[in-house]
């Protein structure tokens, strides 16, 4: 899943980027018209879901040495 051999900052990097993503995309006047929301959230949801992603693709880069010895 995300958190199977990455390093603790892999680990750190993937679910606050899938926390951050979940947040701008819930705020998405794209996706979601909500009447009574926030000029603020409805401009800042598209940079979050950007960060967001980000986020999990470089967690991706945060993974663990395997050992030689290790079967």
């Amino acid at each position: 899943m995300l958190s199977k051999g990455k390093t603790t900052a892999g680990k750190l990097l993937a679910y606050l980027g899938l926390w951050i993503f979940a947040v701008g995309f819930a705020f998405s006047e794209i996706i979601i018209d909500i009447d009574d929301m926030p000029n603020l959230l409805e401009s800042a949801s598209i940079p979050m879901i950007v960060i967001g992603l980000l986020m999990v693709i470089t967690s991706n880069f945060f993974n663990k040495k395997s050992s030689k010895y290790t079967n």
